[in-house]
């Protein structure tokens, strides 16, 4: 396997690796199906550090570029670089964005992880209170889309999803979403959001979600969850 990347300025964190490996996929040089260099080979090709490698590569897969097979590697997914991959200005616009972003998409694939089991227990422990809050924050989300106001929108929808964490009523719980939401930071992904039309069907994941908590449903609470993080990620 040949060197795929040169020597970079290691300040351009994960977005170089990102637009290398689109570069790639679009003039055939790796095609569907093909198998990247490991972590530690890109490391060695672009004196880029691990850290920002692995940035990258979460990129990628979140975006559905790229499949990581557990004891196997990394492969260009199959529906790479269309299908449910972003297209490319889109993508492009989106790196703009996160060029000096570090560790975000790390702490999306933990919140990937972690809200689903969170919503579970909102199910079984919200208070009445942490609902009627819960309605409010979807009731603001609505009109803050139907005055176009994005950034708004987008304060809301953090809060939703920290206040679910509040609704589990678990301190440690709040602080971990605390900190995942401040690092995959959610005004990163407003032009992402608003180009692939994601900003209405989010009140709509919302309602389902919050349906769900209300009957106590935890299974509906988790898969609901589970859903809408992939399916505005993806």
């Amino acid at each position: 396997m040949g060197d795929f990347f040169s020597k970079q300025d290691s300040t351009k964190k994960p977005a170089i690796i990102v637009k290398r490996i689109i570069e790639l996929i679009e003039d055939g040089t790796l095609k569907p199906g093909d198998k990247l260099p490991n972590e530690f080979e890109i490391v060695k090709q672009t004196d880029i550090s691990r850290s920002s490698v692995r940035e990258a590569l979460s990129a990628l897969e979140i975006m559905n570029v790229i499949q990581r097979i557990p004891g196997e590697g990394t492969f260009v997914s199959c529906s790479a670089p269309s299908g449910k991959s972003a297209p490319r200005g889109i993508l492009e616009k989106f790196l703009e964005d996160t060029e000096n972003v570090n560790g975000s998409f790390e702490a999306l694939e933990a919140r990937m992880a972690l809200e689903p089991s969170v919503a579970v227990m909102a199910a079984r422990r919200a208070e009445p209170e942490q609902i009627k809050k819960l309605e409010g924050l979807i009731a603001d989300s609505q009109r803050a889309l139907e005055t176009n106001d994005v950034q708004h929108f987008l304060d809301l929808d953090a809060a939703f999803h920290l206040g679910i964490a509040e609704a589990t009523n678990n301190e440690d719980i709040i602080s971990i979403t605390e900190g995942l939401l401040a690092k995959a930071d959610v005004h990163m992904w407003r032009r992402y959001k608003e180009d692939l039309g994601l900003l209405g069907s989010t009140i709509e994941a919302h309602h389902k979600i919050l349906s769900a908590i209300k009957e106590r449903d935890t299974q509906k609470a988790g898969f609901f969850s589970e859903q809408h993080l992939a399916r505005h990620i993806k």
